[in-house]
């Protein structure tokens, strides 16, 4: 069979309308925002990359907005195997819904984190740092929220995921001034 390019592309053409033009999305929204987390650090030998976190805890911002005459009938929000699930009188939608939410430490994998709060040993024998004594790691963790809205004539669930960041503290011992004058 020989296909000229005007029939081979009326196929495309409608394949193509009938995906952009498919069923029309609820215009629900669901934002989700979250504090990093401080967590303080105690000085490491060099070559240690791996830092296991303590149980964290954060505080979660989450507005939500139902549209077309349906209203939030259910908010879920899940962080690693922590999940938690608010009914219908506990979602605001005017304003923010806030939600705590820890983390146990058992839940959260190692962070490889290099050249960050590390001692390292000057020719004299004195423990030296100049590395900052803080930083943010972006990503550690990852939010994922669900909101279903509902009402007379239907229903619909607005998915959203959210990266979560980390801030590690660095708690280095306070250099006595005296012993620096010398």
């Amino acid at each position: 069979m020989v296909c000229t390019t005007t029939p081979c592309f009326f196929p495309f053409v409608f394949l193509l309308a009938v995906t952009v033009a498919g069923p029309t999305a609820a215009k629900d929204t669901l934002s989700v925002a979250a504090d990093a987390p401080a967590v303080p650090l105690s000085p490491r030998s060099p070559g240690r990359n791996f830092v296991r976190l303590p149980t964290l805890e954060f505080r979660f911002e989450i507005r939500t907005h139902c549209s077309d005459g349906r209203s939030p009938e259910a908010l879920s929000l899940s962080v690693a195997d922590t999940r938690i699930s608010l009914p219908a009188d506990q979602v605001i939608s005017d304003g923010p819904t806030e939600i705590s939410l820890r983390i146990p430490a058992g839940q959260i994998a190692p962070l490889v984190v290099e050249d960050f709060c590390v001692v390292q040993v000057a020719k004299n024998g004195d423990s030296i740092s100049e590395a900052p004594t803080r930083i943010t790691i972006h990503a550690a963790l990852s939010a994922q929220a669900s909101l279903l809205c509902e009402g007379d004539e239907d229903k619909a669930i607005t998915y959203v995921s959210r990266p979560l960041d980390v801030s590690l503290v660095c708690d280095r011992p306070e250099v006595d001034e005296a012993s620096q004058v010398e």
